[in-house]
């Protein structure tokens, strides 16, 4: 087994909730999604939530960058900003956890 340290799993998680999101988004999704100014967005996650960003990667696209943000009450947010500059809520929820050892996957 090997363990990873903590900026390599938020980083790898990151890019994986990320991709995964902007694979799994319908345009049904899209229209319901909340999208604005993103210095408004980050300030309603600081103050209200207490949330701060986690991890973030780039989709494979290179056109969207992808945020997590957490708090220590379990709350957590995933935002993306496209390189147009629009920021979008993709989901949120609660119940947040951080895994401090992921075992690597089994050698095909």
């Amino acid at each position: 087994m090997r363990i990873f340290n903590q900026k390599t799993v938020a980083r790898t998680l990151g890019i994986a909730l990320g991709s995964a999101l902007l694979a799994f988004t319908t345009q049904g999704q899209a229209a319901a999604m909340q999208c604005g100014d993103r210095t408004a967005l980050l300030k309603v996650l600081n103050e209200k939530y207490k949330e701060q960003p986690r991890a973030l990667g780039l989709s494979s696209t290179g056109k969207a960058m992808f945020e997590v943000y957490t708090s220590k009450t379990g709350t957590w947010t995933i935002i993306m900003t496209t390189t147009s500059g629009v920021t979008c809520i993709m989901a949120a929820g609660h119940s947040w956890e951080e895994a401090i050892q992921i075992a690597e996957a089994p050698q095909v």
